[in-house]
């Protein structure tokens, strides 16, 4: 997932060891520079790296040519971050014979199946912070020191448990929390329970805007699942009986697994990280409108008229909800949303 810690990783491993290698480059933002200017102009900016030579290259076919003649004797440390197609894996590391021996070939992406399909099950897959580590890291950054000051430290362990062992978060907030006096600590705290932080949701949001419509579309109904008034045991199979309702297939799930936006837990169910659900949460509220209800709150609007009713995809009405005693008004309201596709009930979920 965004903001976990891999190009963190590479950085520290090209720095560490770049002097061992005869040429050496770190190439960041892969997947944005091909959008942007093509595989010729990635081919020169690598070779310009590698060589320290400025070549303009005519075409794709001259770049790899010329590529691969010049580097297959070298001795390279080569990395290439945020890569999200799989021609750029084709293009700029086709095959191991491309480089001399003893050369260091690292792939940085969100997407795990893309990296398996190039190179086998040799990939690493970068976990969220064990134990005691994400308190260090948040009091490095809102302290400066190893651990938080005594009279800080329950208020500091509210936000890692809220960063959910999430670096990106950890730095973050780290730094929103710097210098600051415990009530405008309680305040941060409070605003990020109703507000998430903009800068956090921004680097989870590239995981979420690199998907295709269909796989959104999945992402969103899983997130409005997760939120809902479900039992996590059952997600999965009211999940199976929206996407198969919507046309759409479980192996939908399966590719936002390997592209990081879920995961397996020790028990073997699909889950969410919470930044993640607080990510697709916000897309929701921004980009849907009030397509898709769940607060008790929008479900008492909705059934006074004051939210339009013909909008509604997806409602979640909390097992708790307090029906007034007018069953034909219910009734009149439910007629007229048109658009319902997914109706959550307490426990039961409808499609």
């Amino acid at each position: 997932m965004g903001g976990i810690g891999k190009t963190e990783i590479a950085s520290v491993l090209y720095q560490r060891y770049r002097h061992r290698f005869e040429a050496d480059c770190f190439l960041g933002g892969v997947g944005t520079l091909y959008l942007k200017n093509g595989l010729t102009w990635l081919a020169e900016v690598v070779i310009c790296k590698l060589l320290g030579k400025n070549m303009t290259l005519i075409s794709e076919h001259e770049g790899v040519i010329i590529y691969k003649n010049m580097l297959r004797r070298k001795k390279v440390l080569f990395i290439l971050d945020d890569i999200n197609h799989r021609k750029e894996l084709e293009f700029l590391v086709g095959g191991t014979k491309w480089f001399g021996r003893g050369s260091r070939i690292i792939l940085i992406a969100r997407d795990k199946h893309l990296l398996i399909s190039h190179v086998g099950d040799n990939v690493y897959e970068v976990q969220l912070l064990p134990e005691d580590e994400p308190l260090e890291l948040f009091s490095r950054h809102a302290f400066k020191e190893k651990s938080p000051k005594k009279d800080f430290m329950e208020l500091s362990r509210q936000v890692v448990e809220y960063a959910g062992g999430l670096p990106l978060a950890l730095k973050v907030l780290g730094y929103s929390f710097y210098k600051r006096d415990k009530e405008q600590w309680r305040d941060i705290i409070d605003r990020l329970k109703r507000i998430p932080h903009n800068d956090i949701l921004g680097k989870l949001r590239l995981s979420f805007d690199g998907l295709d419509r269909g796989e959104k579309e999945i992402f969103l109904y899983f997130t409005f699942l997760y939120i809902a008034c479900l039992s996590r045991n059952d997600i999965e199979l009211y999940m199976e009986l929206v996407l198969e309702s919507r046309g759409f297939q479980l192996i939908g799930v399966v590719y936002l697994i390997k592209k990081s936006l879920l995961s397996i837990d020790i028990n073997n169910r699909t889950v969410m990280h919470d930044m993640i659900r607080e990510m697709g949460e916000t897309i929701i509220r921004e980009e849907y409108g009030n397509s898709r209800i769940w607060l008790p709150e929008e479900v008492r609007d909705l059934f006074k008229g004051k939210l339009i009713t013909e909008k509604v995809e997806s409602l979640c009405i909390p097992k708790e909800y307090d029906f007034e005693d007018d069953p034909v008004n219910y009734c009149n309201n439910f007629k007229r949303m048109k658009s319902l596709q997914v109706l959550i009930i307490g426990d039961r979920a409808f499609s």
